[in-house]
């Protein structure tokens, strides 16, 4: 069996679906009995070659395999590993139900060099026999070449949760940051595995690897987040002063350090740009900034957007909306409103008003329910309800979309509002129309379901027939209905076209209420 005989087995076998382990592992069996020492030779360095879940799939499996081909009747190998036994053979028995026999392989790897046996060895760290895991982890540790190292961190990444291999990587950190071990390190931080790249690169700065321009470059482009993260910290600690070229990485999660590097007594006016950061992680890290020293944040977001002028930036524009919207309360929402409905501004700065306006306007009120929407309506937010209701038939799809899921938010939705949105031709409008509908009255979703079931449109009537099944799994509260609503939900029913098993539970509710009369 050649390389492209393996390789989509071995790929099936890595989503970790037993019938596909399973099969690989026959397979492998049957070339180590059958095959020649070439066949095996590939076997193995296809398996080399996979990522670490195939490895931890085929473990997993292998014994379960074992046990079943014995209740079965199959016959099995010899149980005794013969001297001369080749590397696939090693790896197969490392996998074995019998303790005696992974116990055999353990020391026979830990004599052999390659990344087959420090695969195997790193798997064996986690066994729930001591004299098999105690000789493993023992073995694993003198096994710190590159090619070696490599292969241990990415299986050692991936069982740090379980209990029995607990420590096992932080024993090999401790071997790695040894003065001779550079090399391996270096080449754990170039690994394309994320897991072995993040080691690699912790221990590279642990050990002093980088040099300032170094972590400049990775905070601002490496491809990796945690790396850019790690690279990012250690270059604020030995120089604060970076944090300024740092807060425009592309990163959030760089920008939120380089602001919290930032003096406490660093200028509100520099603070202007994190503070409407388009990452909430970030504005919230700026705010923090100023409550410190006693200055209210949104006193800044207020005389900034009022600032604002054709000229700004639409994405400033839009993070001061988003922050007024985190930190104001309701005296800004008119504001907001004037910001949200002047269709002179692009969609981001208006979409980011919205959102801000369900914000403030759900503040104050209970969590959820229609209490919510009570309080809402009640208050000084009884405007910001008619804003969004005004911005829901917006002809800006994403604005559209944006004040009705602050009205679901808000619990202020209405069924005409609603109903209009749904009959829009935009996908992102009519399915947060949908979405908002959970917030009705019982019988008032019942009809905009309905009605969207009977639209000649069939994904929006599909998506209305899932509603459907998800509102009949709530309870009525019970009390009566009128004659006429009863009537007309009978008559969207009949037009709604649904299938019998949707079909007769809503009709015999419909009799059911009529009788009630």
């Amino acid at each position: 069996m050649d390389s492209g005989r393996w390789r989509p087995l071995c790929r099936a076998a890595e989503t970790g679906r037993r019938v596909a382990a399973d099969v690989l592992l026959d397979e492998l069996r049957g070339v180590l009995e059958r095959g020649t020492a070439e066949d095996r030779k590939i076997a193995l360095d296809e398996l080399l070659l996979a990522g670490p879940r195939l490895w931890l799939s085929l473990d997993r499996y292998a014994r379960a395999g074992t046990a079943r081909r014995a209740a079965g009747g199959r016959a099995e190998p010899a149980r005794a590993l013969p001297p001369d036994a080749d590397p696939l053979r090693l790896v197969l028995a490392s996998f074995d139900a019998d303790g005696r026999l992974r116990q055999a392989a353990v020391e026979r790897l830990a004599r052999r060099s390659g990344r087959f046996a420090v695969a195997a060895l790193a798997l064996r760290t986690d066994d729930w026999v001591p004299a098999v895991r105690d000789p493993a982890r023992a073995a694993l540790l003198a096994h710190v070449a590159p090619d070696e190292a490599a292969s241990a961190v990415r299986l050692l990444s991936r069982l740090g949760a379980r209990s029995r291999s607990g420590g096992v990587l932080e024993e090999y950190r401790a071997v790695l940051r040894e003065p001779e071990r550079r090399r391996t390190v270096r080449r754990l931080a170039a690994e394309p595995d994320p897991h072995a790249r993040r080691f690699g690169m912790g221990l590279a700065l642990e050990l002093g690897e980088y040099v300032r321009g170094d972590l400049a470059r990775a905070a601002l482009h490496d491809r990796d987040q945690e790396c850019r993260r790690l690279c990012a910290r250690q270059l604020l600690d030995l120089d604060p002063d970076q944090a300024g070229r740092l807060m425009w990485a592309r990163s959030a999660a760089v920008r939120e350090l380089a602001v919290a590097a930032l003096p406490d007594d660093v200028p509100a006016v520099r603070l202007v740009a994190p503070l409407a950061d388009r990452s909430r992680l970030v504005r919230a890290q700026a705010r923090w900034k100023l409550y410190k020293r006693g200055e209210p944040p949104v006193d800044v977001y207020r005389r900034q957007l009022r600032r604002c002028g054709r000229s700004t930036h639409p994405r400033l524009v839009a993070g001061l909306a988003a922050g007024l919207g985190e930190c104001g309360d309701v005296s800004d929402l008119p504001a907001l409103a004037v910001l949200a409905r002047d269709d002179s501004w692009p969609a981001v700065a208006r979409r980011a008003a919205v959102r801000a306006i369900g914000l403030l306007a759900a503040g104050t009120a209970p969590r959820s329910g229609p209490e919510r929407g009570a309080a809402v309506t009640g208050t000084d937010g009884g405007a910001a309800a008619g804003a969004l209701a005004e911005l829901a038939g917006d002809p800006v799809p994403s604005v559209a979309r944006e004040a009705l899921d602050a009205l679901a938010v808000t619990w202020t939705a209405t069924p005409a509002v609603l109903a209009c949105a749904v009959r829009r031709p935009e996908p992102a409008v009519w399915r947060a129309a949908l979405r908002a509908s959970r917030t009705l009255e019982y019988f008032d979703r019942l009809e905009l379901l309905l009605g969207a079931a009977a639209d000649a449109r069939p994904e929006v009537a599909a998506r209305a027939c899932e509603a459907l099944c998800e509102w009949r799994r709530l309870r009525w509260s019970g009390g009566s209905v009128e004659p006429d609503r009863v009537e007309r939900l009978g008559t969207r029913l009949r037009g709604a076209g649904l299938a019998e098993d949707q079909h007769a539970p809503l009709d015999f509710l419909l009799r059911a209420l009529g009788r009630r009369r």
